[in-house]
């Protein structure tokens, strides 16, 4: 699923136009992005909590020049699933027995 068929599920459930549909979540991404770049988490529930994992100043082997450089602190995205997303997408054998062939 791309991210014109998300705009057109979530208008379709929500009886809005697509073009609010793609407000609403471009707004909700940006909001997102936002708090993830001034070091606070997100917490969805059900869904997971977007958080930043911060790596140190580390010396690291590059193998296209075959040296050695150091690699700059930064700080990176991630993404914990939530305890419902995780028990519900985790059994694919009892969604496979039921599916239709």
């Amino acid at each position: 699923m791309d991210q014109s068929e998300l705009i057109e599920k979530v208008a379709k459930e929500l009886a809005i136009s697509n073009a609010s549909s793609q407000r609403l979540l471009k707004a909700t991404l940006r909001e997102i992005r936002d708090l993830l770049r001034v070091g606070h988490a997100v917490t969805i529930p059900h869904l997971g909590t977007f958080d930043t994992a911060t790596y140190e100043e580390h010396r690291g082997y590059r193998p296209v020049s075959h040296d050695f450089a150091i690699f700059p602190k930064r700080r990176v995205p991630v993404f914990r699933t939530g305890t419902l997303l995780r028990d519900e997408v985790y059994d694919i054998e009892s969604d496979e027995a039921g599916a239709p062939t």
